[in-house]
């Protein structure tokens, strides 16, 4: 049976094709895909701004559906289960997927990221039982699609451990940025300040309660903050983070805007201040933010300002290529 998905063809090159349903394989599920989030490493793929993503695949890797199928030894997992994909797979044999962290696994690959394992832009999508997680609770279901990028905000603050009565400075209020302050607030910080130079994003922060910084006509905080979350990935918003913590204060660094980006060293060295990297996130972080999410305790609804069908979904990408579209997040909506 045939369905339609959204086949990348290089730079700026996108087109709704049908496609014969991959077959069912040992140990995979088949979820009819709900909803689907436009993600800014999959918009720098379509612009052509590195070469992370190859012509013939299928994006999409920020999603949520229905169970329509279990293959041959799936257990647990029934047909018409509302399910989060964690895009992420790893070996499952080295050292640090058996501890837990396989997110650091130097073979992991990712749904909707590598040409051989097709995302979710597409009506249907097959991936390994283990890679979902039901999303039972009372929020709507496409919130589901939220899991996924706010879960790299929750393993940002794990890394960063922040807890009870800490101070917490986000630079950058993309998707990546509020889910790090969203992080942040759940563990406890006291207060968190999300620096974001568009008034757009600063304006949805400020919706889900934040205080917000305009580095452009405010000067950044010195040494005010115990902890900063990077998540941009610039020299610029790396020197900011930088600055804004005191000796021996800690940064994590969550953005990868630039594959090289200049170090201050100075400010390093001199004040002992360290920076933690901090990669995607582990299935127990993917889990809890799950559960978190569709509890719906948190109204997380001024994050989807735009949903869009398929054949929408290429106008979409251009948009947010050619800066013409600020929306915080984008939804691909199908299912109802």
């Amino acid at each position: 049976m045939p369905m339609r998905q959204l086949v990348f063809h290089g730079p700026r090159r996108l087109a709704v094709e049908e496609a014969e349903r991959l077959p069912l394989g040992p140990d995979q599920v088949r979820v009819a895909v709900r909803a689907v989030g436009v993600c800014g490493s999959a918009v720098h793929g379509y612009a052509g701004v590195n070469a992370r993503r190859v012509p013939g695949m299928v994006m999409g890797h920020e999603a949520v559906g229905t169970v329509s199928e279990v293959g041959d030894g799936v257990e647990g997992i029934q047909v018409g289960t509302v399910v989060a994909i964690n895009p992420i797979t790893s070996c499952g044999e080295c050292e640090l997927c058996l501890d837990g962290s396989e997110n650091l696994c130097e073979r992991r690959r990712i749904y909707g990221c590598v040409a051989d394992l097709p995302g979710a832009y597409a009506e249907t999508i097959v991936v390994k039982a283990a890679n979902v997680v039901p999303f039972e609770g009372p929020a709507p279901i496409e919130w589901g699609a939220l899991v996924e990028p706010l879960s790299v905000g929750a393993h940002a603050a794990r890394v960063g451990e922040i807890g009870a009565e800490h101070e917490v400075f986000v630079v950058g209020g993309g998707p990546i940025g509020v889910a790090a302050a969203l992080a942040a607030r759940r563990r406890g910080a006291r207060r968190v300040v999300v620096s974001e130079p568009l008034e757009h994003r600063r304006a949805v922060a400020e919706q889900l309660g934040f205080e917000t910084l305009d580095p452009t006509v405010a000067e950044g905080p010195r040494s005010e903050f115990p902890i900063a979350l990077e998540c941009v990935g610039h020299s610029g918003t790396l020197r900011a983070a930088l600055t804004a913590v005191p000796p021996r204060g800690r940064v994590v660094f969550v953005g990868l805007a630039e594959d090289t980006i200049e170090l201050p060293a100075a400010v390093v060295m001199v004040g002992e201040r360290t920076i933690t990297g901090s990669a995607a996130y582990t299935m127990r972080d993917f889990r809890e933010t799950a559960a978190w999410i569709a509890a719906g305790e948190d109204d997380l609804s001024p994050l989807i300002e735009k949903t869009v069908d398929l054949e929408g979904l290429p106008a979409v990408f251009e948009s947010y290529a050619d800066g013409s579209l600020h929306a915080m997040k984008t939804l691909l909506q199908l299912q109802g």
